[in-house]
């Protein structure tokens, strides 16, 4: 599934950028030059599992190389007209380009080669630009619960209680944090720093007292009908 931003400034300029989110990793892009910032031991992640004698750049970093240099060297106040096309629906919206770019790298990083923000693919599927804190916590919950139920039915432990998903959480808050560093050395100005900071506090949203926001948005679920006893 192919899904497209393009970032249309007042000026006229327009930027586009088609995401395959369901790419894989393509080794041999790994095997040519590219930006300081994308090697992989360069700010590497705490939590990395690659070896840099296999891989030389951070996939995601890769695959981010495109956007981070495009916006470089824009503030994150510009405003922008943001259309997101996917096969289903576009969205457009008129916003600032932080706000457009923390979709944009949270979608990229996310399909990514990087074996822990990969976790997050399948909500790719059913992408939602510019969502909510309570947007974000319903899919990812959903997404999540789903799994533990298939996870029940084929004969294994699910995890009802949501502590391998506050942990992927955690670790997503690490992994953003270290991958900021590299998007700050590519970058002379803000909008590509900011993007991932506010990608770091939606990490820290979803963990932080998940049990309490579930408690909040419990007027969206759904109750079942009385079964026969």
């Amino acid at each position: 599934m192919t899904i497209e931003y393009v970032f249309r400034l007042d000026d006229g300029q327009a930027f586009n950028f088609e995401v395959d989110t369901e790419r894989t990793y393509q080794a041999r892009f790994d095997k040519v030059e590219h930006p300081f910032w994308t090697k992989l031991d360069f700010q590497k992640c705490t939590l990395c599992p690659l070896s840099s004698e296999e891989f030389r750049h951070c996939p995601a970093a890769l695959d981010a190389k495109k956007i981070t240099e495009t916006f470089r060297a824009m503030l994150s106040y510009v405003e922008v007209t943001l259309e997101v096309r996917t096969p289903e629906r576009t969205y457009v919206k008129r916003t600032d380009a932080q706000t457009g770019l923390r979709a944009l790298f949270g979608l990229v990083m996310a399909t990514s080669g990087c074996p822990i923000l990969s976790r997050l693919k399948g909500l790719a599927r059913t992408h939602l630009p510019f969502s909510t804190m309570e947007e974000t916590i319903f899919r990812t919950v959903g997404a999540y619960l789903i799994q533990q139920f298939l996870v029940q039915k084929s004969g294994g432990e699910p995890d009802w209680e949501l502590r391998g998903l506050n942990l992927l959480y955690e670790q997503l808050q690490e992994v953003n944090r270290c991958f900021k560093g590299r998007i700050d050395a590519a970058s002379e100005q803000d909008a590509n720093m900011n993007a991932l900071g506010s990608l770091i506090y939606l990490a820290m949203g979803v963990s932080f007292s998940l049990e309490a926001q579930l408690a909040e948005i419990q007027h969206l679920t759904i109750s079942p009908a009385p079964l026969e006893k």
